[in-house]
């Protein structure tokens, strides 16, 4: 809400990735090699945003199957919202990494480029040849690998996520370690 708010959009799409090519098989957050299923963490996403005017969980990237590539999801929403102007907002965790995304030069061309601090990652920013603004937000109290972290010990995320995305997570058994 508060980016919706502060840099005045008419809606925000939190779009849930098919396949993140660049998390599928990664190590290092206690959950090696595991993303939890596209459809699993769009109802997440609904559950999250569910009475929140102006956020809509978006399945544009599992409807088109695949792995998920930010050039081909700006490129539908360009058709899907013609003449607007679409605005990406990115983490400073991935920032940095623009440079690596499959065609780069599309996703830079198709939005304007919008980085906000993430816990950990104070001050990541895009490459040096990346046009991009950055909207100060209050950093939220926990990363996503601390709340997987947590699920995975057998803790509980309920004082950290809606009530609903807490169900999901539990009813799922997302992130547990093998027992």
């Amino acid at each position: 809400m508060e980016a919706r708010d502060r840099l005045d959009l008419d809606l925000v799409l939190l779009t849930v990735a098919n396949d993140p090519w660049q998390k599928t098989g990664a190590v290092g957050d206690g959950t090696e090699g595991t993303v939890s299923p596209a459809e699993v963490r769009l109802a997440m996403v609904v559950a999250a945003v569910d009475g929140v005017d102006g956020l809509v969980a978006d399945d544009v990237e599992i409807q088109r199957g695949g792995p998920t590539y930010t050039a081909d999801t700006l490129a539908t929403l360009g058709e899907r919202y013609p003449g607007s102007d679409l605005v990406l907002l990115l983490g400073s965790d991935v920032a940095p990494g623009l440079d690596t995304w499959v065609r780069p030069e599309e996703v830079r061309r198709r939005a304007t480029i919008v980085v906000m601090d993430r816990p950990g990652h104070d001050g990541g920013r895009p490459p040096v040849h990346w046009e991009y603004e950055v909207l100060e937000v209050p950093l939220l109290e926990m990363a996503g690998i601390e709340l997987r972290n947590r699920a995975a010990d057998g803790l509980s995320v309920r004082d950290h996520v809606p009530d609903a995305v807490a169900d999901l997570i539990e009813s799922h058994d997302l992130y547990r370690r093998s027992r």
